[in-house]
C-alpha cells in the first residue's frame, strides 16, 4: 500500500513538473524570437534556457532531499523505513524529477526556435 501511494505521489510531482517547467519555458516565446532575430544560435539559446531550468530544479530537488531526510528519520522506528534502502530511493526520485524538469523544458523551447521571430514579437506583446 505504502509503494502504491508513493508511485502514485510521484507521478503527480512529475506532472505538476512538467507543466511548471513547460509554462514557464513557454512564457519566454517572446524573449527566444528577440534573441533569434538578433542572431543568436539555437544550441546558445537552449543552454540559456536549460541553464535558468538547471537552476530551478536543482534548488526544487536538494529542498525535497533535506526534507525528504529529516521525514525519513522520523520514520526510522517503523518496521518500513529500517527496510527500505532510503538513500537509493531518494536518488532515483531526484533523477526522475531531474529529467521530467529538463524533457519539459525541450518542447518549448523548440516550439519557440521554430517559429518566426517576427510572429513570436507579435504573440508575446
Amino acid at each position: 500500500m505504502f509503494a502504491l501511494l508513493s508511485t502514485i505521489a510521484i507521478v503527480l510531482s512529475a506532472a505538476g513538473l512538467w507543466a511548471l517547467m513547460s509554462f514557464t519555458v513557454s512564457q519566454r516565446t517572446r524573449e527566444i524570437g528577440i534573441r533569434t532575430a538578433l542572431g543568436a544560435q539555437p544550441d546558445r539559446i537552449m543552454r540559456v534556457i536549460a541553464r535558468r531550468a538547471a537552476i530551478q530544479i536543482g534548488a526544487g530537488v536538494i529542498l525535497g532531499a533535506f526534507v525528504g531526510g529529516a521525514l525519513i528519520t522520523e520514520l526510522r522506528g517503523e518496521d518500513m523505513a529500517r527496510d527500505t534502502p532510503w538513500p537509493i530511493v531518494l536518488g532515483i526520485v531526484a533523477s526522475i524529477m531531474i529529467a521530467v524538469g529538463f524533457v519539459a523544458c525541450a518542447g518549448p523551447t523548440r516550439r519557440g526556435l521554430r517559429i518566426q521571430p517576427i510572429q513570436a514579437l507579435r504573440e508575446g506583446a
